[in-house]
């Protein structure tokens, strides 16, 4: 609020009485309220403990002189800000300028004219009202921004929670829609394979069969005609041997679409993530010894010791870690079936501790993944293995349980020919 510049409290300090006294008259009969001091250590004190809102202050003064008691009061922090006139009989112009320099708002002549001074006090009162104004204004102002700063952060919190919230839904949306899927794929698939698989083993098992009974019933056919025929048993007979073959390789490509969709728990849990990629890495490479004859591999950990507990989906975090190692068994065999001998699959495991949460690597010294490829790896359904030896699942879901479950970073390395190197980042704190 501003300040009636014909009101406020007035300090008079000069060492004439006469001069006080007309000074004093004339300032209250203006309406202002008047104090007076007749030297600056008086008139400093007085300034202490009831600040004016404007001070007359005379030049030549004993002891300390107008100059120094306007450096001293300009000097501290709580009275810096009142405005000082010298009032002085001097003419010289280098003393106005040593008085302006040192924070004087303005002079006063000597003798005095009643107007004069009147007119100058209002008009300094008016400016310092209107700077005290708008320090105040400012200060609401930046108040005000810092207020609204706060509630942007806020709201830029809050939304990163609702994004954060949202990913969560659409992948355990993602992954209860893909157990639908998988599920009534298999229902409508596991039933004729069955068929498929049953009548392709009793077709070859006929064949079996019929080669002695061929032999007994068709002496009286000419030979070649009976190698011929012999022949087309044999084909049939290897036919419906690969049909049950790629039956039985549907059938497993099915099996492993269910292990992946299952429903799980969904419910966070305090888990030593080092235990639980050590336990995953041991179930990935027996499933993947037991499904390949004579398959090896040299396996190197590295667990950094300080991994704490940390709130994860265990069954969810540990099907994605199952994933990656099988590619990483595949990716390495692989390569060992191309250079025979001459190759050495490795896995290297390896977790380290971050400040803000968990970081995991899992590197095989396989084929690599092509450049052009790298962009398309967790595309649902998109996969670097021949037909029929893979899904496109097992990444696309890895990426959903990693980023979309636990709000987690997974991204990858590759050269070709010399390794692939899956680099996860598990947050400590989930949003």
């Amino acid at each position: 609020m501003v300040q009636n510049p014909e009101t406020g409290l007035i300090l008079v300090v000069d060492d004439t009485p006469t001069n006080l006294s007309v000074l004093s008259e004339a300032l209250k009969g203006a309406g202002f309220t008047v104090a007076i001091e007749t030297d600056g250590e008086s008139a400093i004190e007085q300034v202490k403990y009831n600040p004016p809102d404007l001070i007359l202050l005379d030049v030549i003064m004993p002891g300390v002189d107008g100059f120094e008691t306007c450096q001293l009061l300009k000097d501290s922090a709580s009275t810096q800000d009142i405005p000082v006139i010298f009032m002085t009989a001097l003419s010289d112009p280098m003393d106005k300028v040593k008085g302006l320099s040192i924070g004087a708002v303005d002079y006063i002549t000597k003798p005095f004219q009643q107007e004069e001074v009147l007119a100058r006090v209002r008009t300094h009162l008016q400016l310092r009202n209107l700077t005290k104004a708008l320090e105040e204004q400012n200060i609401v102002l930046k108040k005000e921004i810092e207020q609204r700063m706060e509630a942007e952060r806020e709201l830029k919190k809050t939304l990163t929670q609702l994004k954060a919230a949202q990913k969560q839904i659409i992948a355990k949306e993602k992954l209860a829609s893909l157990g639908s899927l998988t599920a009534g794929i298999a229902h409508e698939l596991k039933n004729p394979l069955n068929l498929i698989n049953n009548f392709a083993v009793i077709a070859a098992d006929l064949c079996q069969e019929l080669m002695p009974e061929m032999d007994q019933k068709f002496k009286a056919l000419p030979e070649s005609e009976l190698v011929t025929v012999r022949e087309i048993l044999t084909d049939i007979e290897e036919s419906v041997n690969s049909i049950n073959q790629q039956g039985q390789r549907a059938d497993n490509i099915i099996s492993s679409m269910l292990m992946h969709a299952r429903q799980e728990s969904s419910k966070r849990q305090s888990t030593e993530l080092n235990v639980l990629l050590a336990e995953s890495v041991q179930f990935a490479v027996k499933s993947f010894r037991a499904t390949v004859n004579k398959f090896s591999i040299q396996i190197e950990t590295d667990y950094d010791d300080s991994v704490e507990q940390l709130e994860i989906i265990p069954q969810s975090l540990s099907r994605g870690f199952i994933n990656l190692i099988n590619n990483a068994c595949y990716a390495a065999n692989s390569k060992k079936k191309a250079m025979s001998q001459k190759f050495e699959p490795l896995l290297t495991i390896k977790t380290n501790n971050l400040n803000k949460g968990v970081e995991v690597r899992i590197r095989d010294n396989g084929q690599g993944i092509p450049p052009e490829l790298l962009d398309k790896i967790f595309e649902p359904f998109f996969t670097t293995k021949p037909t029929g030896e893979g899904t496109g699942l097992g990444l696309s879901m890895t990426h959903d349980i990693i980023v979309g479950q636990h709000q987690g970073k997974i991204k990858v390395k590759s050269e070709l020919g010399a390794y692939t190197e899956f680099i996860i980042f598990l947050p400590r704190e989930i949003v």
